[in-house]
């Protein structure tokens, strides 16, 4: 009789368990989302473009966080310690795959993390002075293929996507002589190149877009897959021969591994019918970005693909974390 018992109590549960799942009335109580990175920035903007659709959609707030330091680990070493519940979340970026190829990370993100939604992509423009010598990505390749030359480049700081455009660049262009400048920040680093310190950047669009329409500084080439809608005459590394060439910031909101799959498929799910809003579009536009609507399975083989990518830079240009 026992056993009967049981095994009625066990048909009982299991055809209850979906009904209850079905019910659950996440989210009960308000969301944190962190952001690596000082307010202001691509990454900070988007987590409030996305905080605020998210608190409309799911009925509790959605809670931005900054916690900048260390290329934005410091914002993912926060859900990697927190409970897997979906109340904890980063709106990260391609950074979590650089870091760990520059052995940077210290956490295992395929391990740790669990990612939910990609939110949109930006690509850098290489910029030089406005009176700089080089004309093209020849004059540039060809002056850091002189043995007694020496091409510097800028950065707010290793392991940022404009520190390793230039790596990439070294490699892909067979340029040894080409020297990394790294700065605390975008706009030093910045005014080292208006006033021609430094011989040329690969500068975040949404900062450097003003500078080359207030003819502070000259664009040679987007580094991206596709030409950007406000500088339409601006070819693509691409384009200009060096193929294959593709380096962009690729923003994404993650959560920390284990969080139940019905949180994940929610949210993912509701992120993605944000993006396709047409105001949503429109904001993520005017910050020189595209948007992306690819969920957990396309945001995993994007890190996936990153890393390696990175590694094989990183490796063939002997990189190392200061």
């Amino acid at each position: 009789m026992k056993l009967i018992h049981l095994l009625a109590a066990f048909v009982t549960t299991c055809a209850l368990a979906p009904a209850l799942a079905q019910g659950d009335p996440y989210p009960t109580h308000p969301i944190k989302l962190y952001v690596g990175f000082a307010p202001g920035g691509a990454t900070d903007l988007l987590a409030r473009l996305y905080s605020a659709k998210l608190t409309e959609r799911l009925g509790q707030p959605v809670i931005v966080e900054n916690r900048p330091g260390s290329g934005g680990n410091v914002a993912v070493q926060q859900i990697t310690q927190a409970s897997a519940d979906g109340y904890t979340l980063v709106m990260a970026a391609n950074y979590v795959a650089i870091n760990a190829a520059l052995k940077r990370n210290a956490y295992d993100w395929e391990r740790d993390l669990a990612p939910v939604a990609l939110i949109a992509s930006t690509p850098n423009l290489l910029v030089v002075p406005t009176n700089s010598k080089f004309k093209t990505l020849s004059d540039i390749a060809n002056a850091a293929r002189d043995n007694k030359g020496n091409v510097t480049f800028g950065s707010p700081g290793m392991g940022s996507t404009v520190h390793l455009a230039g790596e990439l660049f070294k490699l892909m262009a067979k340029a040894p002589n080409m020297t990394h400048v790294a700065y605390k920040g975008v706009s030093p680093a910045e005014l080292d190149l208006v006033s021609g310190t430094i011989d040329l950047m690969f500068d975040s669009i949404s900062t450097a877009v003003p500078l080359v329409k207030g003819e502070k500084l000259r664009p040679l080439a987007v580094t991206g897959q596709q030409r950007i809608k406000e500088l339409p005459d601006v070819p693509t590394m691409d384009e200009l021969g060096l193929k294959g060439f593709d380096v962009e910031a690729t923003y994404m909101v993650v959560a920390p591994a284990k969080t139940p799959t019905p949180i994940i498929q929610k949210l993912s799910a509701t992120i993605a019918e944000i993006s396709r809003q047409p105001e949503v579009q429109r904001v993520i536009e005017n910050l020189y970005a595209i948007p992306l609507t690819g969920g957990p399975t396309q945001a995993t083989a994007f890190l996936k693909t990153e890393e390696e990518k990175w590694t094989s830079v990183v490796q063939a240009n002997g990189l190392k974390i200061d």
